[in-house]
């Protein structure tokens, strides 16, 4: 007996992603082992046909909605069955089990909310080791629906175990990744720095040659001016040298 349970970790409807998250807590606090399947995972393709193919949709809707419980091929009903079941104590009969399979089952009715069932789990530090998604128990985590200890020694429980040991393994290389890139930014930043620096300093050094230069341009204009002056000066001196030589000529004549 295998009790798998189809939900969709992709929904855009909080009705349902709560339905799926109380269907596997009731399954969990009844001691009842069962495997999760993720419809919505590109390697379910085929379970997903074999659910809509084999379940039944109630009201409008032209599909069936998740969460869909099945005993190994056998459809037992959705949600709402579930739900009426165990408020009825006859989740042996709904879930088609033998009367050996009943007797492990915990008497009575489940009431804890999903929130108030994860907080509890929380507090606790439980690890969860039973109802791991056939696919992605990484996004199944998600949902407070694992049981505490595992009761059962089915070969395909272990096997959906240690690959969930695999996928829980990609976060860290994506850590890693985003550290990298942190790195690469952090370099990035400094280098800019570096160059608005070098670019700063190219600045002040030509302003500070221009300046240099004009001084110099200034410098240059004085001394011609003092040199004019002074030629000016000798020049005088030199015109009354001789207009006095021609006077003492005169006298003289």
């Amino acid at each position: 007996m295998v009790i798998k349970v189809y939900v969709s970790m992709i929904t855009f409807t909080q009705e349902v992603k709560k339905n799926q998250q109380r269907a596997l807590m009731i399954l969990e606090s009844k001691n009842i082992p069962f495997v999760t399947i993720d419809i919505t995972d590109p390697g379910c393709e085929d379970s997903k046909d074999y659910m809509n193919e084999n379940a039944r949709p109630k009201g409008n809707n032209k599909v069936p909605m998740t969460p869909q419980i099945f005993n190994d091929a056998e459809y037992c009903g959705d949600f709402e069955d579930l739900d009426m079941a165990n408020e009825t104590d006859t989740l042996g009969e709904f879930l088609k089990l033998t009367d050996e399979e009943k007797k492990s089952i915990k008497i009575g009715i489940t009431s804890l909310l999903p929130e108030e069932r994860a907080k509890q789990q929380q507090q606790e530090g439980e690890k969860m080791t039973n109802g791991v998604s056939a696919s992605r128990e990484a996004e199944v985590n998600e949902v407070p629906a694992a049981a505490t200890e595992s009761t059962t020694e089915d070969e395909g429980l272990r096997e959906t175990e240690d690959v969930s040991g695999m996928v829980n393994e990609e976060p860290t290389a994506e850590s890693a990744d985003a550290e990298v890139v942190s790195e690469e930014l952090k370099e990035e930043k400094v280098e800019a720095a570096g160059e608005v620096k070098e670019e700063k300093e190219k600045e002040e050094k030509e302003e500070e040659e221009e300046e240099g230069e004009e001084e110099e341009e200034e410098e240059e204009e004085e001394e011609g001016e003092e040199e004019g002056e002074e030629e000016g000066e000798a020049g005088e001196a030199d015109t009354s040298t001789k207009v006095k030589e021609v006077e003492k000529e005169e006298a003289e004549a």
